[in-house]
């Protein structure tokens, strides 16, 4: 049954890719030959596809055919030319087309393209989209002091098996994150393959830490700009910082509001992106509030996202039970929380006869998703999207301490209580032994959800279509900054300061890369995701294709235009020389950012079943 429901979430997601991936390559070429038939000019093919023809038909002069790759398609318009030869495929001179007949033709794709995307973005404002819960601040859990460097003879899949003599068993990320700023010079043991080295190594203090970043901080802007979706904003703006500085804006554990600035290091686990190596969390999101509790009287509510507890940070379920724990002699509690953008603050508070969340009323968001059939959890009677609130007394904080709780049950009954709706119930669940690679399993036959909180938003179409302008805008941006400074220092002006984002042109994504993208939203957020990210593609398309550079649609705009105020065809040698050379730089290009995506497919490839071969050995 596993294997039956995995073949058809495989196949689902193909068809998807195939088809809406596709066609955001066919209706841009679809725009080109309704534009050139409605001008009049010579339309020899249209295709469905690329490759060998594997059917079609002719209406007129234009033949139309499916060819046998099913990856969009392509129109042969030898009028957009803008030489003064234009020829057929059969070498018969073709008349001259006008510059406006060719702006038209050309214009068509992008537009055709940015209709669709309006058409989707319409039909997704209405349905919705998954975004992450409204967050002004996100707390830092986790500020490495050294950082994770590959070099000196270390690499990116050696595993560390001791430091300086001492076992210490881990990915260098991991071990380094356990390491001081003191340890400067380190002899690290690591197993490559089946073989074992010893490798001096000399570390480097995170600039992070030495600017001040730490644990239970909480950011609030990045160079002076707020943000309204947490983590997620937060790490954009952090990464697309304008500057080499970045000025992080956070609230200490005391409510003092204090500006670090940093210049961030390359991080080598991000492809040398200036990307974070502090780990930060949104606020800990209510999953449930059980009826008749503390809670429900206060007024909290499903969503609300915790801040502080008697002044305290809250970061994680675990950190608001160890709270609990530590205020359970307090006269009263007290909660800072976030709701819908909005600060609030709860007083006088009742403090629980036990130290729980539950006791208070507070659910986390561990749900769950799928009962297996003739298992204890389905027999249970355990179903689609019920919160899990304790078992045996165990307030359910992750997925992980639920886990725990099962594989040491040793098969012996556990109280599970979960709230359906606004109902409270407590079901008696037993675990079954299975053996799992030769070795006893304690299992429930339940799939569980525990991920941060996300909320269906409904941006309306300009928003979205704006979101991916300002994206593309950005990004192209900081390609091009380097060029840009060099220019202005040229031109005598200041030199403009260098970026803090490393961002370059290996770092884009060609097809394999937006087919891998594609594929990571469908299997996260489903369609909805998967909507979401061909809107980003096909308007992104339009975008890219309307950029003044030969044998791309806007550098057939620049070629009429420059006829029309010239008021002469341009020379067919110098057209010819930056058609040919255009072209080779653009497969060129597609060549070397495609390598840079297969080489990113085969990392992911090798650490998933470096991964499995782990837990296989752990089991």
């Amino acid at each position: 049954m596993n294997n039956v429901a995995f073949l058809f979430s495989m196949f689902w997601k193909i068809i998807f890719i195939s088809f809406f991936f596709g066609f955001c390559v066919f209706i841009h070429e679809f725009g080109h030959l309704l534009a050139s038939l409605w001008r009049g000019l010579h339309v020899e093919k249209f295709s469905i596809g690329f490759g060998k023809r594997i059917w079609g038909f002719s209406v007129g002069k234009v033949e139309y055919v499916v060819s046998l790759l099913p990856f969009g398609g392509y129109v042969m318009l030898p009028q957009l030319d803008p030489t003064d030869k234009p020829q057929s495929s059969d070498g018969k001179e073709l008349p001259l087309s006008s510059p406006g007949d060719r702006i038209a033709a050309a214009f068509a794709g992008p537009f055709f393209n940015v209709v669709f995307g309006f058409f989707l973005a319409s039909i997704m404002w209405l349905v919705g989209v998954w975004e992450p819960a409204p967050a002004r601040s996100c707390i830092i859990t986790e500020v490495p002091q050294l950082l994770p460097l590959y070099n000196q003879g270390l690499k990116l899949n050696d595993r560390v098996i001791a430091v300086d003599g001492v076992e210490l068993e881990g990915y260098w990320d991991e071990v380094s994150a356990k390491l001081p700023a003191s340890r400067q010079e380190l002899v690290l043991t690591v197993m490559r393959g089946s073989d074992k080295h010893e490798i001096p190594y000399k570390t480097e203090a995170n600039p992070e830490w030495l600017a001040g970043l730490r644990p239970g901080q909480r950011i609030i802007a990045v160079n002076d700009k707020p943000f309204k979706k947490g983590v997620e904003e937060m790490t954009t703006e952090y990464v697309f910082s304008k500057k080499a500085q970045v000025k992080l804006t956070v609230l200490d554990t005391e409510g003092q509001k204090l500006d670090i600035a940093l210049k961030p290091a390359p991080n080598p686990l991000m492809e040398n992106l200036a990307f974070p190596f502090f780990h930060a969390v949104n606020p800990l999101s209510i999953g449930g509030v059980i009826p008749g509790s503390i809670a429900d009287k206060a007024g909290l509510k499903s969503g609300d996202q915790l801040l502080e507890l008697n002044g305290k940070s809250v970061s994680t379920a675990r950190g608001l039970l160890e709270l609990l724990q530590e205020e359970a002699e307090a006269e009263s509690l007290q909660l800072r929380l976030n709701r819908q953008d909005k600060e609030l603050l709860f007083e006088n508070l009742p403090v629980p006869a036990l130290p729980q969340a539950s006791a208070l009323g507070i659910v986390f968001n561990v749900r769950a998703e799928a009962a297996l059939p003739g298992m204890p959890a389905k027999l249970a009677g355990i179903q689609h999207g019920d919160k899990l609130v304790s078992i045996d007394s165990t307030d359910i904080g992750d997925v992980e301490t639920f886990i725990d709780k099962i594989k040491n049950s040793e098969g012996r009954s556990l109280e599970l209580a979960l709230l359906r709706g606004d109902k409270l119930l407590n079901l008696q669940i037993q675990p079954v032994a299975n053996q799992v690679e030769g070795q006893t399993a304690y299992q429930i036959g339940l799939q569980l959800s525990g991920e941060a909180a996300k909320v269906i938003a409904h941006p309306n179409p300009w928003r979205q279509f704006t979101s991916v302008v300002e994206q593309t805008g950005r990004t192209l941006q900081l390609l091009f900054s380097p060029l840009t400074n060099k220019v202005k220092s040229l031109g005598g002006a200041q030199k403009g300061e260098e970026s803090a984002s490393n961002i370059q042109v290996r770092h884009m994504s060609g097809p394999l890369g937006i087919i891998m993208m594609l594929w990571y939203k469908l299997k996260l957020e489903g369609l909805r995701g998967g909507f979401s990210f061909i809107i980003l593609i096909t308007f992104s398309l339009a975008m890219v294709n309307l950029l003044p550079l030969p044998i791309l649609d806007g550098g057939h705009i620049v070629y009429a235009l420059l006829e029309m105020i010239l008021r002469r065809r341009l020379p067919t040698r110098l057209v010819a020389i930056l058609q040919n050379t255009f072209a080779v730089l653009l497969i060129g290009l597609m060549l070397y950012i495609t390598a840079f995506d297969g080489k990113r497919l085969m990392q992911r490839l090798s650490f998933s079943w470096q991964n499995h071969k782990n837990v296989e050995k752990t089991e």
